[in-house]
């Protein structure tokens, strides 16, 4: 509840900045300055709205969706909009104090405000446009990898990997029949769905009957899910709903600090996520896994990546980290990967958003590992610096010499 009040005052001041910016910038006509007020006032009521009532029950699901849409839109919007006319009002402060810009140009008066007020406009627009279509057109990264180990009679595994698809009012049932069918198209062998699978609540699930699109995803060695953070979100509903919604409804196999072995051929392991009290350690997981065989772990959180590494794992796939999801938290994460990997701050001491890989491909003693930027997204729908992605591994298993 703390976060999303937070979020609701952030969002106001951001707006009232930008109003008060934009109504010293444009002319002193009603026809001009009533809609530009109404359109604040109309958002402000819809965020409040959504606010106070998206838990209540009032509203049904295309209601909230809407809702839902609007104000993470406007989030962004605040967000890139506060900051570049933060800059022009830290130059014009420098400029008072300074005289860093020619007398002909002055930014106190309307005109340069105006002008800039517009432009700033235009490219958050187009920025956010752009955004929105990384978003909504998912990308599918191929890779192809090879495990020395004896699959008995497998010899090629094509594993379709997930993460974050964040199923519920923003994500709803068409883009999830947009996932599947996208995922279906790489015809896997094996689908692995790994964490946050859902998003805040597990009621916009059933009002969609979201199951019936999760149904129709199919693999011959099967549909594995492991938890997210996500999954350990409670909003009103039963503990572990949202796992046993997973399993029970959308019908996949849901590997809990388990192991399974695949046909005889390869272990797969799933790990709780770092928010179950009762997560076990991974030695303890696979204290009995035959490691002459191929070893797969899902594990939603990308901390401790020398875990997977140590107990001999093979492959190990990752989510969580969306990339930051919009820059410039791409930026932030990749600065403070190198900072991290510089092996200056202890593990114990890192912040949060600190990790080895926060995305993609790395090799790590034997284990093939890949943090996926995710197929869905939490909050906001725009996709500005990350990628929307599918994650397709070709592993080729050959006996070890």
């Amino acid at each position: 509840m703390r976060v999303f009040l937070n979020a609701i005052i952030i969002q106001v001041l951001l707006s009232l900045y930008i109003y008060w910016r934009g109504w010293q910038a444009l002319p002193d006509k009603k026809l001009i300055k009533i809609p530009y007020s109404a359109i604040f006032i109309i958002e402000l009521a819809i965020y409040f709205v959504g606010f106070f009532t998206s838990s209540s029950g009032l509203l049904g699901f295309e209601a909230l969706h809407d809702l839902a849409w609007v104000g993470t839109t406007w989030m962004i919007f605040a967000i890139y909009m506060t900051v570049l006319l933060l800059i022009y009002d830290l130059v014009r402060y420098i400029d008072k104090k300074k005289k860093i810009l020619p007398k002909s140009l002055d930014l106190q008066t309307r005109k340069p405000k105006l002008i800039y007020f517009c432009s700033a406009l235009l490219l958050v627009i187009g920025v956010m446009s752009y955004g929105s279509y990384r978003f909504y057109n998912p990308v599918v990264t191929e890779m192809n990898l090879t495990v020395n180990k004896d699959a008995s009679s497998l010899k090629n595994l094509r594993i379709v990997v997930a993460t974050d698809i964040h199923a519920g009012y923003l994500i709803d049932k068409n883009m999830i029949s947009m996932y599947v069918d996208k995922i279906m198209e790489q015809k896997p062998d094996i689908i692995l769905l790994v964490g946050d699978i859902i998003d805040y609540d597990v009621r916009s699930l059933y009002e969609q009957r979201m199951e019936t699109e999760f149904l129709r995803l199919k693999a011959p060695y099967g549909v594995y899910a492991s938890t997210g953070n996500h999954e350990y979100i409670q909003l009103d509903e039963a503990k572990d709903e949202k796992i046993l919604w997973l399993s029970q409804k959308a019908g996949f196999t849901v590997l809990r600090d388990t192991t399974v072995l695949v046909a005889n051929s390869f272990y797969l392991v799933g790990r709780e996520d770092d928010k179950c009290l009762t997560r076990k350690s991974l030695a303890e997981i696979m204290r009995d896994v035959d490691k002459d065989k191929p070893v797969i772990v899902m594990n939603h959180e990308p901390h401790r990546l020398n875990e997977e590494s140590e107990a001999g794992a093979d492959i190990a796939v990752y989510g969580h980290t969306h990339y930051g999801q919009f820059f410039p938290n791409n930026t932030i994460m990749a600065i403070g990967s190198t900072i991290y990997n510089t092996g200056i701050i202890p593990e114990d001491k890192k912040l949060r958003f600190m990790y080895e890989l926060p995305f993609g491909y790395k090799k790590k003693d034997n284990t093939h590992i890949y943090v996926s930027s995710g197929l869905g997204l939490a909050g906001p729908q725009f996709r500005i610096g990350t990628i929307s992605e599918i994650v397709v591994l070709n592993v080729t298993f050959t006996q070890s010499n």
